[in-house]
């Protein structure tokens, strides 16, 4: 993702300080300083500030108030490059409310742009995406097809950053589109790195690669080692997926290269977590664990939860502002809207011995409409504070997974390392196997709390198509026969001759049957039977998982499906439960168009029908 910039006539400032001081009733002396400032790169800081305070020393004498929102744009940029988020946060908003309220529309959208890739770079995504629409309808509004270009671009890298690769996938391919149309060069290598992420996303890494190395081949001049250090670290992380590691060892190192040369602690931060994932690949996990050391050292710096509270409340304060403006025009319209009434009732009343009916009815008619607004008012801030909270809790939980996450991932990695000391003795080795799997659990246990909480697998497009459902599920019974077989559990499924046929997306299905599958072998005592079958007749389609294990009590039946519902039952032979696994099967389900029922009582077993209607 680039920064949006303003475009300006190509008028560069060569003379420096000395000469815009003897210049000062030149305004095109700021303006080209200004434009020449914002091509500068993450190592010229120090350049930044001193011509944002040239800038506005300059404007003061002026009298050129546009020059003060210049000033302020360099300084939150100076600020962002040198990994100051808060700073530069309140930098942009500044430059915003002096751009509205000067009614200056394209500062304006370079101040939203600047804003939104600052809250990208500390993983507010929800707030970036929020933002960069409120700067491409402006752009769209006045026709800049340059700056629609830019926002599409950039919306479709966000949605990327969401998990949403096909709404990302649409925003670029649009941006692609008018960029090819208009002959925009400038704007491509954008989209062109974009719709990379998108198809790493997607899995599909050749497709990737090719648009990687198309940007690389734009970016070699000297004045593009920010882009070029996005490029290599993009290609070294494909060739990790490919396999490719001598490659991706030659890129990522590069990367870094290039990152310590801008000076840049995200940069650098981005480039260490790469590298800590390419040695856990080569199995070199003593340098992978140190590379991850200095990842999160210089990640938590960037982004950590203070810095995401100052951030939250600087952005209230603002919103806080341009609502007591909204409050004062509307004000201002309410007082417009009396008047209006009183002139109207004065006419009223004059015509009240022939109107008497309809002023009744009119009476009444705006009364009711009257506390609709009110009612609607209030079901709007409502909706608001509730909007709200939704994204505090998400920030809260991004950081929280952040955090908890890699020290799971240093126990891991150091537990593996124990295993592969061959001069261990057998009840270390136990205790070093115990160690790892306490681990993995740990992890397990966060990515199950953040699928449980993300909005819903509704906002994933499903892929339907027709599946032999014997044959399926014969082949999912076949992968747990070894679980089965070490708990001395009987496990069956449907004959997979079986003619019965469904239409369904393939891996919500799996998931589903997957989880029920597993609870009913931890929750069943060696001897027992678990069972998989079909029931299908003319009105519905059931898939029956039934065993024979303790049941479930009444009690424990009224929380069932809900999210961390733990039941007193316990698994059999210690196996972990989380209280999730029910929970996520049920939306599973609703997504399929399916019900999940369950039937048992307590000492005979438990049996679980999705059904499907036909």
């Amino acid at each position: 993702m680039i920064k949006f910039r303003l475009i300006s006539p190509a008028i560069f400032f060569c003379f420096g300080f000395l000469h815009l001081q003897a210049q000062v009733s030149d305004t095109n002396a700021i303006k080209n300083l200004y434009d020449q400032s914002l091509d500068y790169s993450e190592d010229r800081i120090d350049s930044l500030k001193s011509n944002a305070i040239l800038i506005e020393t300059a404007s003061s004498q002026l009298g050129f108030s546009k020059g003060f929102i210049l000033s302020n744009r360099l300084k939150g940029l100076a600020e962002e490059y040198a990994g100051n988020y808060e700073e530069a946060i309140s930098w942009y908003l500044k430059t915003l409310n002096d751009a509205r309220s000067a009614k200056l529309v394209e500062y304006e959208i370079a101040a939203l742009s600047d804003l939104a890739i600052t809250y990208s770079e500390v993983k507010q995504y929800e707030k970036a995406r929020d933002v960069y629409r409120q700067s491409l309808q402006l752009s769209m509004q006045r026709g800049e097809v340059s700056n629609i270009i830019s926002g599409l671009g950039n919306l479709g890298a966000i949605y990327n950053l969401l998990n949403k690769p096909d709404s990302a996938l649409l925003f670029l391919e649009e941006g692609l589109r008018l960029s090819t149309a208009y002959n925009t060069s400038e704007t491509l290598p954008t989209i062109y790195n974009n719709l990379g992420n998108v198809y790493f996303k997607k899995k599909d890494f050749y497709k990737a690669l090719q648009y990687f190395r198309t940007n690389k081949s734009l970016h070699q001049s000297p004045d593009q080692l920010g882009n070029l250090w996005t490029d290599y670290l993009n290609i070294g992380d494909v060739y990790i997926e490919l396999g490719r590691l001598d490659s991706a060892r030659m890129y990522c190192d590069e990367a870094l290269r290039l990152a310590k040369q801008l000076n840049s602690r995200s940069k650098e931060a981005e480039s260490y977590s790469l590298l800590a994932k390419l040695y856990e690949r080569l199995g070199q996990y003593r340098m992978a664990y140190q590379y991850q050391q200095q990842w999160y050292q210089l990640d938590t710096a960037l982004v950590n939860q203070d810095m995401a509270a100052s951030i939250a409340e600087m952005q209230e304060r603002f919103n806080a502002k341009d609502r007591e403006k909204k409050n004062q025009l509307l004000q201002a319209a309410i007082e417009k809207e009396k008047l209006n009434n009183r002139n109207l009732r004065s006419l009223s009343l004059a015509a009240f011995l022939i109107l008497v009916l309809i002023s009744i009815i009119l009476f009444i008619y705006r009364n009711s409409n009257q506390k609709l607004v009110k009612v609607n008012a209030v079901i709007n801030r409502q909706k608001e504070s509730l909007s709200l909270l939704n994204q505090e809790k998400n920030t809260l939980i991004s950081i929280v997974s952040h955090d908890l996450s890699t020290p799971f991932s240093s126990i891991h990695m150091w537990s593996r390392l124990l295993e592969a000391d061959h001069n261990l003795a057998p009840d270390q080795k136990k205790a070093t196997e115990n160690i790892r799997k306490a681990a993995e659990n740990g992890e397990q246990l966060i990515r199950h709390i953040l699928e449980v909480e993300k909005e819903g697998t509704g906002m994933e497009k499903m892929e339907l198509e027709e599946i032999h459902l014997a044959a399926f599920l014969h082949h999912l019974v076949e992968h747990f026969q070894p679980a089965a077989s070490e708990k001395k559990i009987k496990l069956s499924g449907p004959d997979p001759e079986q003619q019965v046929f469904l239409f369904a997306d393939q891996s919500l299905l799996k998931r589903i049957i997957e989880n029920l599958v597993s609870n009913a072998l931890k929750f069943s005592l060696p001897g027992q039977q678990v069972q998989v079958r079909i029931d299908n007749n003319s009105a519905f389609t059931d898939i029956i998982v039934e065993d024979n294990g303790p049941g479930i009590s009444k009690e424990d039946q009224q929380r069932l499906f809900t999210k961390y519902g733990q039941l007193s039952a316990r698994p059999t032979a210690g196996e972990s439960s989380t209280g999730l696994g029910l929970a996520i099967v049920k939306r599973l389900a609703n997504e399929l168009n399916a019900s999940l029922q369950y039937e048992g009582n307590p000492g005979i077993g438990s049996r679980f029908i999705i059904r499907f209607k036909k």
